[in-house]
Parts: structure tokens; C-alpha cells; sequence
């Protein structure tokens, strides 16, 4: 992801409390450190929740940073952070690339600020294809890594799992310790700490109390252009909603009724 050797790997359990029907019992973090200081926490997330995953991931870095900035310590010497994710969901809409990086820039003329905070996400969904005709020696490690990930327990896909290892030292280490995972039987259990699970419970109630409010919304504009009494303007004053909405609504009933 970021061109850096890895020269420490923690990977600490935690045990959750337990507190609903169906939750697991382990959580775990990797946290990495590469050879020039940069440290890293690596995490993979199959659901798409409701909430913003960005600000949760923008959260953990963050964190990473405070705990590695300790007091004496000279904001010259202060290693990069990154926080990595990849996700077996699209979380950009806007485009088809698998690979993004987001760190801290001026919004007028995209200049960074110092490369301390980094944010990358790997969106698995997003992959090229890769047949019997790909050069695999050709493609980007993030782009081998993410194949990995999504095809490494595929029985389909066994074949391409080894031409990745040939051509990647490191995957081929990956394989290695996944295939002592399954034969000792180890489970893999939900993402992150126990407080970020009790973040993402509250940010997905506050999140379906906003689609309902927003749906309770919707149906009282729709009523009120019914009864044709009131102006476009005075329907969006009454219900909150923008005025172009208003007039979006109005169109789809004129076609309805058409």
C-alpha cells in the first residue's frame, strides 16, 4: 500500500463483553510499524453500515497519532500514520477506482498540510478482472494484496491464488499463515475495539431515525401537493424540505396522475 517494509506486526485480541444476540467472542487490531518509523493499523471490513466510514476511519488514525505523539517528543520527528482498510463494499460511488488515498489538504488549492494523517481504503468490489491472459508479475502489490483477500478461500480461484504467490514474497507468507489458521481451527470474529462497536450502534440508530424522518417528510409534501393549497415555497417552509425537492415531488405526482 505504501512502499514501506514491515519490521513489527501486533496483532492484539480483545475480548467483548458480549452485550447482543450474535456477537462474537474476539476482536482484533494489526498494528504495523515499516522500517522508516511510519506506523499503520490495518483492518478489513465486509458490511457496508449506514453510517460514514470515513469519519470512523479518520477516528482511528487520529488515535494512532495521539498514542505515538508522546510529551517531548519534536513535531519534526513525528512518523506518518496510516490507517488501511480493505473493504468488501464500494465506499466511493463517484468512480470505479479500487485504490484511494485521503490525507489532509487545503480545499482551495489542494496543497498538504504535513502527510502525517493517512487514509487509505482498498474497495475489493472494485478490481480488475483477471483471467487466464492477465500478466500477473505486471500488477500493483495493492492490487495483488486485494485479490488475495477476496479470493483466498474461492476453490475456484485456487490456481490464481498461486500465481500471486510466486510473484509476491509476502503473499506467499499470508498464504502460509492462513493455511495454519484453518487447520487449527481459529475463527475470525467482527472488526475493531468495543468502543467503536457501541460508536457504530449509536451512528446506525441515529442513522434510520434520519431515513425515517426524512421518509415522514417526504409522504407530508406529497399530501400537501395533493390538496393543491399551498405554493411550492410555503410546502418547503412547512416541511423543511428544499424547494427543489418540492418541485422533484411535484413532477413525479404530475406523471403519476398523468
Amino acid at each position: 500500500m505504501i512502499g514501506r517494509t514491515v519490521t513489527e506486526v501486533t496483532v492484539r485480541e480483545n475480548e467483548s463483553s458480549q452485550n447482543f444476540e450474535g456477537q462474537k467472542g474476539i476482536r482484533y487490531d494489526i498494528n504495523c510499524i515499516f522500517d522508516n518509523s511510519t506506523r499503520a493499523q490495518v483492518e478489513i471490513q465486509g458490511l457496508n453500515r449506514k453510517y460514514d466510514y470515513g469519519k470512523r476511519a479518520e477516528y482511528y488514525v487520529a488515535r494512532l497519532v495521539s498514542s505515538i505523539a508522546v510529551k517531548g517528543d519534536d513535531w519534526d520527528d513525528l512518523p506518518k500514520a496510516y490507517q488501511i482498510t480493505l473493504m468488501d463494499f464500494k465506499y466511493d460511488k463517484s468512480n470505479e477506482e479500487p485504490l484511494h488515498r485521503y490525507t489532509l489538504t487545503d480545499i482551495n488549492d489542494g496543497s498538504k498540510l504535513s502527510d502525517t494523517i493517512n487514509v487509505i481504503f482498498l474497495e475489493l468490489p472494485k478490481l480488475p478482472p483477471i483471467d487466464d491472459k492477465t500478466d500477473i508479475k505486471t500488477l500493483p502489490s495493492a492490487i495483488k494484496w486485494g485479490t488475495f483477500f477476496k479470493e483466498a478461500d474461492n476453490p475456484k480461484r485456487q490456481k490464481l491464488i498461486g500465481e500471486l504467490v510466486k510473484t509476491d514474497g509476502g503473499i506467499m507468507c499470508a498464504e502460509k499463515t492462513l493455511d495454519k489458521i484453518s487447520e487449527d481451527g481459529w475463527r475470525w470474529f467482527d472488526e475493531a475495539y468495543n468502543q467503536s462497536f457501541r460508536i457504530d450502534q449509536v451512528s446506525s440508530m441515529n442513522a434510520c431515525r434520519r431515513e425515517g424522518r426524512r421518509e415522514s417528510q417526504l409522504e407530508s409534501a406529497r399530501n400537501l401537493l395533493a390538496m393543491k393549497v399551498l405554493s411550492y415555497e410555503q410546502i418547503s417552509q412547512a416541511i423543511g424540505l428544499p424547494l427543489e425537492k418540492i418541485e422533484e415531488l411535484a413532477a413525479e405526482l404530475a406523471t403519476s396522475q398523468s
